[in-house]
């Protein structure tokens, strides 16, 4: 709380709260010309404002005001708010003016971390829309016939979806590259051991890169299971992946076929493999389709896939 002469706008009372706001003595505070030094603790862009505000009061006015200091000692910005009033003498003159001020830093901090959250959601949900309706029409213009974009749409929406689902399990943790892998097999119908082989480091992805990747993966193993290794007794696929240099490079490699052929019409897989991969991520891709099984190599640079969090940890060290 403090209160000034209303004509000099001298303060004349402040209480010890005032130190622990602004880590700023009152004894240092009250010297000299202290409406001016106060003024000068008011960060540029509220001073003005302040200055407006404190002219009501004089005037006769009640006013609450928000505005910003920084502390003289620590360069801290504080955020305030001031329920200030007048106090007249005798014959009704405003003589005095007082106020109390309130510490809301930490309740503007708690305002701007919800905004940034929701900026980040509106922003989450435009981006998954606009992911959703590319598998829908590039769907429908690489199918043949409707049976046929119905057939693929699902099962390409439901991995979108997983992928999403492990975003939001952990948003800034990033997405474990093993985990996307082993769920699109698993939801392929696919299971380790039985023709299939997993191996490679642990590696967290960018979200982004994570629904690029998972897209891929889906397209790869759903084309295993009805027309590849997957689909034979005798065939197997073998997924593997490392870090070289600033790169991961991902293979997937399918074996056990006698006579599989490519086929000529470049279907949504073949896109996401040989196009979005390069596109969204900056990979070096090489698709091959031999007798003995489909061959997909991957070399895509960390710096596309590595998390914030991962990214910070290596500007720290």
């Amino acid at each position: 709380m403090w209160i000034r002469d209303a004509e000099t706008l001298q303060w004349e009372y402040l209480t010890a709260a005032f130190e622990t706001i602004y880590g700023l003595s009152r004894a240092e505070a009250l010297a000299g010309d202290n409406f001016s030094s106060w003024i000068d603790l008011i960060v540029a862009e509220d001073r003005q404002r302040v200055e407006a505000q404190i002219q009501r009061i004089r005037d006769g006015e009640r006013v609450t005001f928000e505005y910003r200091i920084c502390r003289p000692k620590d360069g801290g910005i504080r955020w305030l708010r001031d329920a200030d009033f007048p106090i007249r003498d005798d014959t009704g003159k405003v003589a005095h003016i007082g106020g109390v001020g309130r510490d809301i830093t930490l309740q503007k901090q708690a305002e701007e971390a919800r905004q940034l959250r929701f900026a980040e959601l509106q922003h989450q949900v435009r981006n998954t829309l606009a992911v959703i309706r590319s598998i829908v029409r590039r769907t429908m213009e690489k199918s043949i016939s409707l049976e046929e974009a119905n057939a693929h749409l699902e099962g390409r929406i439901n991995a979108f979806a997983r992928v999403q689902a492990a975003i939001t399990r952990n948003p800034a943790g990033g997405i474990d590259l093993a985990a996307i892998i082993a769920e699109e097999l698993r939801a392929a119908g696919a299971k380790e051991g039985d023709g299939l082989t997993i191996s490679g480091p642990q590696q967290a992805l960018h979200p982004k890169a994570a629904e690029t990747i998972g897209l891929a993966v889906h397209e790869l193993a759903t084309n295993a299971l009805k027309y590849g290794a997957l689909s034979h007794r005798a065939g197997s696929v073998d997924v593997q992946w490392r870090i070289e240099g600033d790169a991961l490079r991902f293979a997937w490699s399918e074996s056990g076929m006698h006579s599989l052929k490519s086929s000529e019409r470049q279907g949504f897989g073949s896109e996401v493999l040989q196009r979005s991969l390069p596109y969204e991520l900056g990979a070096t891709v090489n698709l091959r389709v031999e007798p003995t099984g489909l061959h997909f190599e991957a070399e895509i640079p960390l710096s596309a896939i590595q998390t914030r969090e991962h990214d910070a940890r290596s500007s720290d060290q």
